[in-house]
């Protein structure tokens, strides 16, 4: 029996959009390489070796709507496809691609963080990455931009809505956000409260959804329309099919949609033989003006959305067992449950039960083990509160199974 050749994956370990790291993937990708993207600080993101697929390539672990944490692996074909149907979406908004100037605000090892490497080559025009430090002074953020704007006709960048919240919360970062023509907001959901704040600052704001699987948006409301209080997540993209299956869950069909990789190197398919790919994700679609627009719901599923970031109980839960049964932890159950919080969306609550005639002088040092552990997770992941179930916590605070 012939084997199959087998292709070396290259991994880049990124801390955020650090310019080295940029210019790594660029040299990788000119060289015909496989490139795996990856968070220096995710210990949790498995390494890969190599694949049967070929180069130039990029896979990313993807935490969007696949319904659990995969590996998704793009031909290059798929990016600069994504790149271009995005700058015609521009040019009929009557944006001049080449005058156009990317700020980039996310990590490399996201879609949205990646996306405009390859957006600046199709387009013809610069990207320049703003770090987390300059995102958070948003005085030198705003004087650095305005300098670096100098001669360009339009302004783009993409955020979360956890870095939208922080910025409303800022005069400069109001400012900030004024001097955009575009701002792509993906990731999740904006709150009501916070369309309305930036509807009357006429901040433009370009909700839309896509996910690592189909190399960033399939759909992008238009500023103006956002500005008129449009309340979707836009038009569906010329590239792109988009419909809504007996469960109501989203399904997209495009020449874009990547390919999972499981048990470290095979290769499946997303899409089923139809070229259909079913989403985790709740939706409808509505016409208006002869055009279809979709309305994201949610997930299906009982991952929530946490500063911009899917969290999988599951992979949680799965992680805590492990460390549980290695320390010997005297831990009868324990419950993950969400908590709403204006910045992030959501945060992580974990009630822990403990076992029987267990003294509180071993369950504080327990907990304090179990706090630890948790220090090196994703920020995402970290657990906001940590509660002990005793005979003093109420009933409703306890429900093992997860609450959506």
């Amino acid at each position: 029996m012939e084997s199959i050749m087998k292709n070396k994956i290259h991994t880049i370990e990124v801390e955020n959009n650090e310019t080295q790291s940029v210019e790594k993937i660029i040299e990788q990708i000119r060289e015909n390489k496989i490139i795996y993207v990856k968070n220096k600080f995710y210990e949790y993101e498995g390494v890969l070796d190599s694949i049967s697929e070929h180069g130039p390539a990029i896979i990313l672990n993807s935490s969007g709507s696949s319904g659990k944490p995969r590996k998704c692996f793009h031909h290059l074909n798929n990016l600069k496809l994504s790149a271009v149907i995005s700058g015609k979406w521009l040019i009929e908004q009557g944006f001049e691609l080449q005058k156009c100037l990317i700020l980039n605000t996310l990590p490399l090892n996201h879609i949205s963080g990646l996306m405009p490497i390859f957006r600046s080559q199709a387009w013809g025009c610069d990207c320049i990455n703003i770090s987390p430090h300059l995102l958070k002074n948003t005085r030198e953020l705003l004087l650095f931009t305005i300098k670096s704007k100098n001669n360009k006709k339009h302004l783009i960048t993409s955020l979360v809505p956890t870095q939208l919240q922080r910025l409303l919360a800022k005069k400069d970062g109001i400012s900030w956000l004024k001097i955009f023509d575009l701002i792509w907001v993906g990731g999740a959901s904006i709150s009501s409260e916070t369309a309305e704040q930036c509807i009357e600052e006429k901040i433009k704001l370009a909700p839309c959804y896509g996910s690592t699987e189909t190399a960033a948006m399939v759909t992008s409301l238009k500023p103006k329309e956002f500005l008129m209080g449009f309340k979707n997540v836009g038009e569906i993209l010329p590239d792109t099919k988009i419909r809504i299956n007996t469960q109501g869950l989203i399904e997209i069909k495009s020449a874009r949609i990547g390919i999972e990789i499981i048990d470290s190197s095979k290769t499946k398919n997303f899409k089923n033989k139809n070229g259909w790919w079913c989403t985790g994700d709740l939706g409808e679609i509505n016409q208006i003006n002869n055009s279809l627009y979709l309305n994201f719901l949610g997930r299906s599923d009982n991952a929530f959305n946490s500063g911009g970031e899917i969290v999988f109980p599951k992979v949680i839960e799965s992680r805590l067992n492990d460390f549980i049964m290695k320390e010997n932890i005297p831990i009868n159950k324990f419950n993950i449950s969400k908590v709403s919080d204006k910045l992030w969306g959501n945060k992580i609550k974990i009630i822990v039960e403990y076992k029987e005639h267990i003294n509180n002088k071993n369950i504080e040092n327990s907990l304090n083990l179990l706090k630890k552990f948790s220090q090196s997770w994703p920020k995402h992941e970290k657990p906001e509160k940590w509660i002990v179930k005793n005979k003093n916590t109420s009933i409703e605070n306890i429900n093992y199974k997860f609450k959506k």
